[in-house]
């Protein structure tokens, strides 16, 4: 998970006191709103869960802080949330997840109710539900899966996504995959309001298709989805296999359709939109940076790759194997004066373009190199191939195509006004309370809070700067023969 706290927001409570309220966002999109001491009572609990790991520093205590105080304390406390979300023990913690659910539940003020929901197939298909406002994503999956008939045991191939049609078809990031400590209901409703709730499949590697393939349900879901993404151009055909492609259609052989699929070009692919790279291999130049000048790709990734295609003529494509990069950060680019011309026009003084991604490539044998990808989709790139890795070393373990669902666990929450409740494993939904309906209460303690994409900000994101690098644990060290 990518932790960042960018920014805060003042609330006042019943009683005309203000507190400081820090912004948590995980994986570049808002997620909720905690106290210090909310963060602190989860760090108590993470410690006492595991008595025997070393957590990271906590920020200490202070009374009645400056505004450069607070500024302090958000970077402190973005700092330890990073550590804990990079770490899998307590990424993975039911004590995590039932907080940051917790947490979401009573920053939007949502109370158990029965509501009314749509999952769509692929090919616009609705299917309507009525769930719990507080189910988690893995609850409406089930609920989802039942309706269609899906058998439990292929339940595992799929997930719950937030997907944005408008940016699927401009070969924008459009995916959001609705994880364990989130509410599909809240999620959609309060943060991504002009999103679908979409059913596709979960994994990377194409060889689980013909698993798939064998049960006539996830077979029609996984054809729906095929044709879906041939239609928005994900996956790139020739005229001679869109014929082959549309006489399998035409008579509804879905198997078949599916096989011709494989064989094309970006079969699985994701895009993640447009980055400026100044990668020789991209650019042409004899070294990286030497010469070539910043170049404008389309990248996107699919089973074990990341690629990048250049924008203008001629056209270079770039394949870099995912097990062969070390690792990788994300660093946010600050700046306050006026962008000034360099002579390559506005390609990297693009505003919208605060982050970059690099990684480190096993180009050859012992010789390692530094890839730069200076995008608005830094995050998004990095989750990405952090679920990549995560398939790879399932797989290198003999285990399924689907992460464990995270539990939720025993947790004693610490609500903001300073109350706490006790949830089990057993409660109804864990959620804070049973009142019905959304609670949009009218005290002064509850601003209404205007969700921005993370890149819309200028705050940083420390959490892979200088030595911070997600490591990958699918890293090969590979001989010259094998390149």
């Amino acid at each position: 998970m990518h932790f960042s706290i960018p920014d805060v927001q003042q609330f006042r409570d019943d009683n005309g006191i203000t507190y400081t309220g820090y912004n948590i966002y995980i994986d570049g999109f808002f997620h909720c709103t905690t106290r210090y001491k909310q963060l602190l009572s989860l760090h108590e609990q993470l410690q006492a869960q595991n008595p025997y790991l070393k957590l990271p520093q906590f920020p200490p205590k202070k009374l009645f802080l400056t505004n450069s105080q607070i500024e302090e304390r958000r970077i402190l406390l973005e700092k330890y949330i990073q550590l804990v979300g990079q770490n899998p023990i307590l990424a993975y913690s039911d004590i995590l997840t039932t907080f940051l659910f917790s947490a979401q539940q009573e920053t939007h003020c949502v109370r158990v109710h029965e509501v009314d929901i749509e999952i769509f197939l692929m090919n616009g298909y609705r299917i309507p539900l009525s769930v719990s406002s507080t189910d988690a994503s893995g609850a409406v999956l089930d609920i989802a899966c039942n309706y269609i008939n899906l058998s439990k045991d292929f339940v595992k191939f799929f997930s719950l996504y937030l997907f944005n049609w408008s940016c699927a078809k401009d070969g924008q990031p459009c995916l959001k995959k609705l994880e364990e400590y989130e509410s599909p209901y809240i999620s959609q409703k309060y943060v991504r309001p002009d999103d679908k709730i979409v059913l596709r499949k979960s994994y990377w590697d194409p060889c689980y298709d013909m698993d798939v393939m064998s049960d006539r349900v996830s077979l029609d879901l996984l054809y729906l989805q095929t044709i879906q993404d041939i239609d928005l151009g994900w996956i790139v055909v020739n005229s001679q296999m869109r014929d082959i492609l549309n006489s399998h259609e035409s008579r509804k052989e879905k198997k078949e359709y599916i096989e011709v699929a494989r064989s094309c070009r970006y079969y699985g692919r994701v895009p993640a939109g447009e980055a400026v790279t100044e990668a020789h291999h991209v650019t042409g130049a004899a070294t990286s940076g030497a010469g070539g000048g910043p170049c404008r790709v389309r990248v996107s990734l699919a089973s074990k790759e990341l690629t990048l295609t250049s924008v203008t003529q001629p056209v270079r494509e770039q394949r870099y194997k995912v097990t062969r990069m070390r690792c990788w950060r994300i660093t946010t680019l600050h700046t306050m004066e006026k962008p000034q011309s360099n002579g390559h026009g506005s390609l990297l003084d693009d505003t919208n373009k605060h982050f970059e991604l690099s990684f480190e490539y096993l180009i050859s044998k012992d010789n390692l190199e530094w890839i730069t990808l200076r995008t608005e989709h830094a995050i998004f790139i990095s989750v990405c191939l952090q679920s990549i890795v995560d398939e790879l070393m399932r797989q290198k373990s003999g285990s399924g195509p689907a992460s464990p669902r995270c539990k939720r666990g025993g947790l004693t929450y610490l609500r903001r006004d300073g109350s706490s409740q006790l949830i089990t494993p057993s409660s109804s939904s864990d959620t804070l309370s049973s009142v019905n309906g959304d609670s949009m209460t009218s005290g002064s303690s509850r601003e209404i809070f205007s969700v921005q994409k993370l890149t819309e900000k200028f705050a940083s994101v420390s959490f892979k700067t200088g030595k911070d690098c997600v490591e990958n644990n699918a890293f090969e060290a590979i001989g010259d023969e094998e390149l």
